[in-house]
C-alpha cells in the first residue's frame, strides 16, 4: 500500500497551502559517492561494478542485529579511486538507516539570454560563454531556479531512501605500481582468467640478494579503520605576521609568560648582579606582581638566601602564580651544589665568604616508605603534599627544633636548625680554607655526614612517634669534622655504646666517602669539559680538587659571562 505525504487533518482543504505528494512504497538504497560522477559506467566499476553492488542491494542494514547467534552479514562497498588499477586501496562504506525521501524535481533548462530586471524587453543571449551547463544542479542553482519558475516546476516523489552507504573513513596509503616489475608481472598474468596467460608467470623464488626484486607491499599500511585525520586547523590563538625582511612568524597570543628562572652551575665562575635584560613583565594580576616584589626585596635585605618554603612561610598569601614571577625579579639560584635551589638574592656569591655557610641546605625525602620508619606511623600523613605544602602547617615550619617535624618540605637551611646537638655539630670552628662549591660548602665533609645522620635518625624517631635517642646521638657527634677516606682511626665508637652507635657512625664515615668522591667526580668531569672546550690545556699536572678560594671576585650579573641558562623552575624546597 503506498505511503503518503499529506497536511494534518486538522486543517480544512481550503486552507492548504502545500501539495500532497504520494510516496511508493519501492526499496531505495543511496550511496554517497565522494566523487562527482559523470561517466555513470566508471563509477559503477569504481564501487566494483554490478556484482558489488548486487551483494549490496541483497542485504540490509541492521541485519547483523536480527539474530544475535547467527548474524547476518552486513551490506559494505568497497569503493576505488582509481577504478583501473587493481592494485589500488578500496574505501569501506559504512551503511546507516534513514528515513529520507527522494524527490524529482523538473525545472526549465536555463538558455543564458538575459535581459534588464524589471523590464518587458526580450531575453538576449550576449555571449556564447553565457550558455550555461545544464548538468547536475547544486543546492544553490536550484533553488535559484526555483525562485525564478515560481510556477513552471513539477515535483514528484520517486520512494523512501531507507539505507545510505556512506564513505567518510580516509583512504589507506596508496603504493604506485607502475614501477614495479613484480606487480606488473602479477597483473598482466595473474589477474587474466586464462591458464596460458597464467601459466606464463615467472617468479624468481631462488633465495640470494641477486635474485631480489622489487618487494609488494602489505595488504594494510594503516592497522586501523580510520587513520589519523590530516585536517589540520590553525588555533585561534595564533596570529600570523612577516617581518621586515619576510620572514612568516606565528605568534600564539593565547601562551602565557615564561618564567626565567635564572640557575647557574656550581662551579660558575660569576654571578649575576641583577635580573637579565630581556625579562618582561607579562602577567594579568595587575599589582600582586609589583606588591610581592617589593616584599621578597624587603626580606631578602635581612636574609640574603632562604628556600622558598622560608619565603612563603614569610610572606602573604600570594599565589604560586604570582610568587613565581616576582622571584625572577629579585633572585637567583644554583642548579646544584651546598646552596641549591634557594633565593639568592642577586650581587651575593654565597662561595666568596664563610658566614654564608648558614643558608646551606640539608635536603631529606620524607616519604614514611622510603624513610623505613620502624614503629607505628602516626595518625597525620607522612608523604609530602605539594598542593598544601606552604599552607597546612605553621609559619615556622621551615625550623626543625628537635621536637616535632613537618611532611610539607624537604629541605632545611642549616640556619634554621634549633635541635641543641644539631646547632652545636654545625656551629664548629674547623673549617676548611676554600669552598667545597659541589657537595660540602664551607664544612668539612665530616661534618656535613654527622649533621646528616644524625638528623635523618632523628625525624625517622619523630615520624614513628619515639623518643629520639640523644645518648647515641651525644657519641656520634664525637666524631671528627674532617673524615679522609682513608681515616680509620677514630671512626669505631667505644663497643660499650651500642650497636646502634656503630651503626651510625658507619653511615657517617659511608656520607663522608660519598661527599668526597661526589666532590671529585664532579671536578674531574668540570676539567674534561673545559678541556673538550678549549678552555684550558692538559699539561699533565694534577687537578686541585673542587675548591674556590676564599675573596673571589663575584661577577657583574648576566654580561659578566656567568654561564646563566634559564632552566625549568626545580620543585622546592
Amino acid at each position: 500500500m503506498p505511503g503518503r505525504i499529506a497536511v494534518s487533518s486538522r486543517v480544512e482543504p481550503e486552507e492548504q497551502h502545500a501539495p500532497t505528494y504520494v510516496v511508493p512504497r519501492e526499496r531505495i538504497v543511496s550511496i554517497e559517492h565522494p566523487c562527482i560522477v559523470r561517466n555513470f559506467d566508471d563509477g559503477i566499476k569504481s564501487l566494483g561494478g554490478e556484482p558489488q553492488l548486487k551483494h549490496a542491494l541483497e542485504h540490509k542494514v541492521g541485519d547483523s542485529l536480527l539474530n544475535l547467534e547467527k548474524p547476518m552479514e552486513e551490506p559494505q562497498l568497497g569503493l576505488s579511486l582509481r577504478p583501473h588499477d587493481r592494485f589500488a586501496k578500496k574505501l569501506s562504506s559504512v551503511g546507516v538507516q534513514s528515513r529520507n525521501v527522494l524527490m524529482k524535481i523538473t525545472v526549465p533548462k536555463r538558455t543564458g539570454r538575459k535581459r534588464k530586471r524589471g523590464s518587458n524587453d526580450p531575453f538576449v543571449l550576449h555571449s556564447e560563454t553565457d550558455i550555461p551547463n545544464n548538468g547536475s544542479l547544486n543546492a544553490l542553482d536550484l533553488l535559484r531556479s526555483l525562485k525564478d519558475n515560481a510556477d513552471d516546476y513539477q515535483v514528484e516523489a520517486i520512494g523512501t531512501v531507507n539505507e545510505i552507504h556512506r564513505f567518510r573513513n580516509l583512504p589507506d596509503f596508496q603504493l604506485g605500481s607502475s614501477d614495479n616489475t613484480t606487480l606488473r608481472d602479477i597483473a598482466k598474468h595473474a589477474l587474466n582468467p586464462r591458464y596460458d596467460s597464467i601459466k606464463n608467470l615467472h617468479i624468481h623464488m631462488t633465495p640470494g640478494a641477486a635474485h631480489i626484486g622489487p618487494l609488494t607491499a602489505p595488504p594494510f599500511f594503516i592497522g586501523q579503520a580510520q587513520p589519523y585525520s590530516y585536517a589540520y586547523q590553525q588555533a585561534a590563538g595564533v596570529s600570523i605576521t612577516t617581518d621586515a625582511t619576510g620572514v612568516i612568524k606565528t605568534t600564539n597570543k593565547q601562551a602565557p609568560p615564561k618564567k626565567v628562572v635564572i640557575a647557574i652551575a656550581a662551579d660558575a665562575p660569576s654571578i649575576p648582579s641583577g635580573p637579565p635584560s630581556n625579562l618582561t613583565s607579562m602577567t594579568p594580576f595587575g599589582s600582586f606582581v609589583e606588591r610581592c616584589v617589593a616584599d621578597l626585596s624587603a626580606l631578602l635585605e635581612t636574609r640574603p638566601i632562604m628556600t622558598k618554603r622560608v619565603a612563603q612561610n614569610s610572606l602573604p598569601n600570594y599565589s604560586d602564580t604570582v610568587f613565581k614571577e616576582a622571584t625572577q625579579w629579585v633572585s637567583y639560584s644554583f642548579s646544584s651544589g651546598p646552596w641549591r635551589d634557594t633565593l639568592i638574592a642577586y650581587g651575593i656569591d654565597p662561595r666568596s665568604d664563610p658566614k654564608y655557610r648558614v643558608y646551606q641546605t640539608l635536603m631529606f625525602q620524607l616519604d614514611r616508605k622510603a624513610m623505613g620508619v620502624h614503629a607505628a606511623p602516626s595518625t597525620s600523613a607522612s608523604k609530602w603534599n605539594r598542593s598544601v605544602r606552604h599552607l597546612s602547617d605553621s609559619s615556622k615550619s621551615h625550623e626543625f627544633t628537635g621536637k616535632a617535624v613537618t611532611n610539607n618540605g624537604k629541605t632545611w637551611q642549616i640556619i634554621d636548625i634549633h635541635d641543641p646537638l644539631l646547632a652545636r655539630i654545625l656551629a664548629t670552628s674547623t673549617l676548611p680554607s676554600t669552598c667545597d662549591v659541589h657537595t660540602n660548602g664551607w664544612y668539612h665533609s665530616g661534618t656535613i655526614a654527622k649533621a646528616r645522620t644524625i638528623m635523618r635518625d632523628h625525624m625517622e624517631f619523630l615520624f614513628a612517634g619515639l623518643e629520639p635517642p640523644e645518648a647515641e646521638y651525644e657519641a656520634v657527634a664525637l666524631l671528627p669534622d674532617a673524615i679522609r677516606d682513608e681515616d680509620v682511626e677514630g671512626m669505631v665508637p667505644d663497643a660499650s655504646k651500642g650497636a646502634r652507635v656503630a651503626r651510625l657512625a658507619a653511615a657517617v664515615r659511608g656520607q663522608a666517602r660519598m661527599n668526597n668522591k661526589d666532590s671529585r667526580r664532579r671536578v674531574e668531569m668540570e676539567r674534561e669539559w673545559k678541556v673538550l672546550k678549549g678552555e684550558i690545556v692538559e699539561e699533565g699536572e694534577g687537578v686541585e680538587e673542587g675548591v674556590r678560594e676564599v675573596g673571589e671576585e663575584a661577577g657583574s650579573g648576566a654580561s659578566a659571562g656567568g654561564e646563566l641558562e634559564p632552566v625549568l623552575e626545580a620543585e622546592d624546597a
